[in-house]
C-alpha cells in the first residue's frame, strides 16, 4: 500500500486526525505519496525514537530499509503545555531526485503516545515570534534575575525572567520563557541562552 494522501501519511505516523494533519505546514507532496506500509511503520519508529530520547536541537537521520527515501526529525525544543511535556520538530522527507516534503509539528505525550497538539506555541506567527525575540534579548540582557519582563502582541502574552547571571566569561543566563495565547492556552520551558556575536543563542540541553 502507498499512501497517496499525506494527510493519510501524518496521521499514520504521528497518531494525528486528518482534520488536524490539514493545518499541518506541507511544502511538498510527491515524496510522501511514495512511501509504503514498511517505510512509514520504520519512519514512525525513528520519529518516536527521537520524541523519546534526542536532546533539543539535535537532527536524527532516517533511511528507508527498501528504497532511496530518506528522512529526518530536528527537535527543535521541549517545554511544558498546562502541564503536558511537549516538543517542537520538523519532519523532512527526501527522495533520490532531491524533491524534499517537510513540515513543523507541536507534539506532546500524552498516556505514552505523542500526539500532534494545539499549544500555547503552535498559535504564534513568525512576527509574533520575531517581536519576542527583540522582547528576550532585552531582558537577557539588562534585566538582574528574578525580575520578569513581559510582552503582549496580536492577544498573546509572555513573561521572560532571567534565573541566573552569566558566570566568568561564559555569557550565558538561564531563562524562563511563559507564553499564553490568545485562547489562554499556556506553556512554559527553562532554557539556557548565552550571547555569541553578539546574539542570544540557544544551547541544547
Amino acid at each position: 500500500m502507498f499512501y497517496r494522501n499525506p494527510l493519510l501519511l501524518c496521521s499514520a505516523l504521528l497518531y494525528v486526525s486528518t482534520a488536524q494533519a490539514a493545518n499541518l505546514q506541507f511544502m511538498g507532496r510527491s515524496v510522501a505519496s511514495e512511501m509504503t506500509e514498511t517505510e512509514v511503520a520504520s519512519f514512525k519508529t525513528t520519529i518516536g525514537s527521537a520524541l523519546n530520547d534526542a536532546p533539543d536541537q539535535q537532527t536524527i537521520h532516517w533511511q528507508s530499509p527498501d528504497s532511496p527515501l530518506q528522512g529526518r526529525i530536528k527537535v527543535k525544543y521541549s517545554y511544558e503545555n498546562s502541564g503536558t511535556e511537549c516538543r517542537k520538530a520538523i519532519l523532512d522527507l527526501r527522495n533520490d531526485e532531491q524533491r524534499r516534503d517537510f513540515f513543523h509539528v507541536d507534539v506532546c505525550n500524552n498516556a505514552g503516545k505523542w500526539q500532534v497538539t494545539e499549544t500555547a506555541a503552535s498559535q504564534f506567527s513568525k512576527d509574533d515570534w520575531t517581536s519576542l525575540g527583540e522582547a528576550f534579548a532585552k531582558a537577557a540582557d539588562s534585566l538582574p534575575n528574578d525580575q520578569t519582563a513581559e510582552w503582549e502582541r496580536s492577544g498573546h502574552q509572555a513573561r521572560i525572567t532571567p534565573l541566573s547571571s552569566p558566570v566568568d566569561d561564559s555569557h550565558c543566563r538561564l531563562m524562563s520563557i511563559e507564553l499564553t495565547d490568545s485562547k489562554d492556552a499556556h506553556a512554559q520551558g527553562v532554557y539556557t541562552f548565552c550571547k555569541e556575536q553578539g546574539q542570544w543563542r540557544r544551547k541544547a540541553r
